[in-house]
Formats: C-alpha cells, structure tokens, sequence
C-alpha cells in the first residue's frame, strides 16, 4: 500500500468512525426503530385478537343448521376450513410476537450505555493505534479492530435491520400482502359471520338460503386468501428477514475479522 493510499485508508476509517460516534450518541435511530419494534408489535398483536375474534364467530356459526322446513343447511360446513387456517395462523402469530419481543430485548442490549462507552473507547484506541506506525503495535491493532468491529455489530445489527425490514416491506411487500388491508377484510368477515340472525332467517324463501350460503362461500373464500397473505408477509418480516439479515451481516463481519487477521 502507497503512502498516500495508506493515508486515504486512514481518513476513511477516522470518518466512518466519528460517524458510528454520532449514530451512536446523537442521532435517534434507536428510538425511531424502538418506536417501529413497538408498532411492530402492536399491529401483530391486533391481527392475532382479530384472527381470534373470528375463530370464536366461526366456532359458535359451527353449530348453526338453517333452512326452510324439511331441509337443513349447516353453516358450518362451509366455515370449518376457515376456522383450521385461522387455528394454524394462530402459532404462527404467537411465533411473529416472540420474535418482535426478543428483537425488543436486543435492541435495550445495544443501547446499553456501557456497551456505548465500550465501543466509542475501541473506536478512539483503534484510530490511534492506526495512525502509530510501528510493528510492536501490530497485534495490538489486529485485536482492537476486530474487537470494534464485534462492537459495531452488537451495537447496530438489530436498528439497521428492523430500518432494512420495513424499507423493503414498504417498497416491495406492501403493494401485494397489505398487513392492514388483511386485517380488515377479516374483521369485516368477522363482522358478516356475526350479524347473521338464524331466527329472522327462519322466515325466508329457499333462494334466501341458497344466496346466504353463496355469501358465506365467498366470505371463506376471501378471508382464506387473506389469512393466507398474513401468514406470507409475517413469516417473511418476523422470522424470515430477521434470520437472513443478521446471518449475511455475520458473514460480513466475519469476512473483516479474517481479513485483519490475515493482512
């Protein structure tokens, strides 16, 4: 490496870390994604007692038998697939919960004070040491730059990963599995289940009831795609990204550990 390469690659690294200083001390990215964890965790926590809302419809609509006289028609026949995707789409809700809540623990870990203290020292030392050019140092400088290296990915893998996962939710995933669109085509469904009146239906033609069955058809048909849909997205942003991202963001790390131990 040239004299004045070795000088570019000093003040980069001076750069990058006065600007890991201010992300971690002055600007509000840990509590804009605190604040995105808790939404997170509150829009989940909605779709879930909407999906059981609508489990507790179905089940009691499991009971009911309508028709005119002499034919019977169970509501619950059309209804039962629908209430064992909703039972499915429970766990997987209950999964998406405890993945918000540990990424919620976490990311107290990575503000920890001490662990921000920690990392502005590393950093301070680290730039010393590459600015004192002398090889007694050299293993001195190895093991810090890879220590503060381990303290940048402690301190930002989980805020850079929920700012990664809404980004992509917002830009690529909204615009086909819309987790609010879903939940209220649910509640609506819930709402539909729930307003049917057997004993005023009692009163009807036999069109009526074939037109009601045709209604419920639809409403399981639909709300199937939509539970459908949440499973995807969810699957996708609680459990699926987070895993990939900090594992690529592992790779990476790792990547520069070695590359400082084999210079």
């Amino acid at each position: 490496m040239s004299k004045i390469q070795e000088y570019w690659f000093k003040g980069l690294v001076l750069l990058i870390s006065i600007l890991i200083v201010y992300l971690s001390t002055f600007a509000k990215l840990d509590s804009s994604m605190d604040n995105r964890i808790d939404e997170s965790f509150k829009q989940a926590l909605g779709v879930f007692a909407t999906a059981k809302a609508l489990n507790g419809i179905i089940s009691l609509a499991q009971g009911t038998e309508i028709g005119p006289p002499g034919v019977t028609i169970s509501i619950g026949e059309i209804l039962d697939p629908i209430n064992d995707l909703v039972e499915r789409f429970s766990w997987i809700m209950l999964a998406s919960l405890s993945s918000l809540g540990i990424q919620k623990i976490l990311m107290n870990i990575s503000v920890f004070n001490f662990l921000e203290n920690l990392l502005i020292f590393s950093l301070i030392v680290s730039n010393i040491l590459l600015f004192i050019n002398r090889k007694k140092y050299y293993k001195s400088k190895n093991t810090f730059f890879r220590f503060t290296i381990l303290l940048i990915f402690i301190r930002f893998s989980i805020p850079f990963m929920v700012m990664s996962n809404d980004f992509v939710y917002e830009n690529f995933v909204k615009q086909e599995y819309n987790i609010e669109k879903s939940q209220k085509a649910i509640s609506l469904a819930k709402d539909n289940i729930s307003k049917f009146d057997q004993q005023k239906a009692s009163y009807f033609s036999t069109s009526y009831y074939k037109n009601k069955m045709d209604e419920f058809r639809v409403i399981a048909s639909n709300t199937a795609d939509q539970i459908v849909d949440l499973i995807i997205v969810f699957l996708f942003q609680t459990i699926l990204f987070p895993l990939f991202f900090i594992w690529f963001l592992y790779r990476i790390i790792i990547y520069f550990l070695k590359s400082f131990h084999n210079p």
